[in-house]
């Protein structure tokens, strides 16, 4: 799918924007449902899952035991994968999840114990990744979609950096800018903290003169009922779309999102928008 860059459409929302008061963050209860509403809209996920098994899960061949930590795990739907296609023929695997938010990181511990795979061995962190001890060097750092959240991102990738082991890897996904970010970033009410987004890793991973190499997952994102009904039916998507409840925004501020989204969609098929994911992977010296 080819992904369409925005026009200088952008730069009139953007002062409009900086006119308008900001939009409400997005509760707890309402991100929750916002997201799941999201990813039922997006194919980016299932995609995720399938690399992260078909390619990341090779890289650790010949490490036994392996150990893995990965950062803002959430509620392990993607961890399970990873762990499964690590827990092969025996291999004993070490996988701790570093999670702020106490529910999910219940729920990812209960998921990764389902599992029933004898020689996985889960544990949960609960709590902020900068004080994050390892106790020991983890053969895979990994960072999926929660990097946008972190305060410092220099300093949690050099965290990273550190407890994992010569050699090992530091993963990285996250979503660029283009085509659908540059609209979180607009209006998302962030509260003074920097959004983080793929460019910005790289930029950091490259800085240090690491050998980095990025792909590009790209799913589609399904906007119909965004365009057709953005105060009803498609009010969730659009409100995790850019971080923020939708129905607070100006008439002129709506009409040019949805013109945008109008504009990156897919010729042969309305309504559906890229979905990028650039997974940087840089191995640890």
């Amino acid at each position: 799918m080819t992904i369409v860059r925005s026009s200088g459409s952008l730069d009139q929302l953007r002062e409009e924007v900086r006119r308008a008061p900001p939009l409400p963050a997005l509760s707890g209860e309402r991100y929750a449902a916002t997201h799941a509403a999201y990813e039922a809209a997006s194919d980016q996920r299932s995609r995720l899952k399938e690399w992260l098994a078909r390619e990341l899960a090779p890289l650790l061949d010949g490490c036994d035991p392996v150990r893995v930590v990965g950062v803002g795990v959430g509620n392990g739907s993607v961890d399970t994968v990873l762990a499964t296609a690590l827990a092969v023929d025996g291999r004993s695997v070490h996988y701790t999840g570093v999670e702020p938010h106490a529910a999910s990181a219940v729920e990812f511990a209960e998921r990764l114990a389902s599992l029933g795979a004898a020689a996985l061995v889960p544990a949960v962190t609960i709590g902020k990744f900068a004080d994050h001890d390892a106790g020991y060097p983890a053969d895979l750092v990994h960072f999926v979609h929660s990097l946008y959240y972190v305060e410092d991102l220099s300093a949690a990738l050099e965290h990273a950096l550190k407890i994992a082991r010569p050699g090992g890897l530091l993963m990285a996904a996250t979503a660029p800018l283009e085509p659908l970010c540059v609209l979180t970033e607009l209006v998302c009410p962030w509260g003074g903290h920097r959004p983080w987004f793929a460019e910005d890793v790289r930029a950091e991973l490259d800085l240090r003169g690491l050998d980095v190499h990025t792909e590009t997952l790209v799913g589609q994102l399904d906007v119909r009922d965004v365009l057709a009904d953005p105060l009803g039916r498609g009010e969730a998507v659009f409100d995790f779309l850019v971080g923020a409840r939708t129905a607070a925004m100006t008439p002129g501020i709506r009409e040019r999102m949805l013109n945008h989204l109008h504009a990156i969609s897919a010729p042969e098929r309305p309504g559906r928008v890229p979905h990028p994911l650039d997974i940087t992977i840089a191995r640890v010296p």
